[in-house]
């Protein structure tokens, strides 16, 4: 009886986790842009950073990614893809989403430990992606 009533009590606080949810934030330093050429299908290389400071969000309780840029960038997420790391201890986190046009992309937050820790977020459509330098905030 005591495990029954134990296991009520995980399953209400896993719950009550979900319902509230879970919003993470960050914050942009520069970003960087990217587009591939409509004649080759070769990528260009990448622009100059530029500096910025617009606020991200995540918001896995409604499956969203929001981008506070002069235009709002708002991605609804459609499949998330488990953590990799690759060889040099980089880790990105990847997310298939579509933004409000109905466009579908690629949202990757990644970690270059490789790096000092350096956080980026990159959004990737078929023709153009663009990069930011972020940092969380508490």
């Amino acid at each position: 009886m005591k495990s029954k009533g134990l296991i009520i009590a995980i399953l209400l606080t896993l719950i009550a986790n979900i319902s509230f949810g879970q919003l993470t934030k960050f914050k942009s330093t520069s970003y960087a842009t990217k587009f591939k050429n409509e004649y080759t299908g070769n990528w260009g290389k990448w622009s100059a950073f530029e500096e910025t400071e617009v606020l991200i969000t995540i918001d896995v309780t409604n499956d969203r990614i929001k981008i506070f840029s002069k235009k709002e960038q708002v991605y609804d997420i459609i499949k998330y893809y488990d953590l990799e790391t690759d060889s040099d201890g980089d880790e990105t986190l990847q997310f298939h989403c579509v933004n409000e046009d109905g466009l579908k992309c690629f949202v990757r937050f990644v970690v270059l430990n490789s790096r000092n820790g350096r956080r980026q977020l990159y959004v990737d459509f078929a023709d153009m992606m663009w990069v930011y330098n972020i940092y969380k905030l508490d």
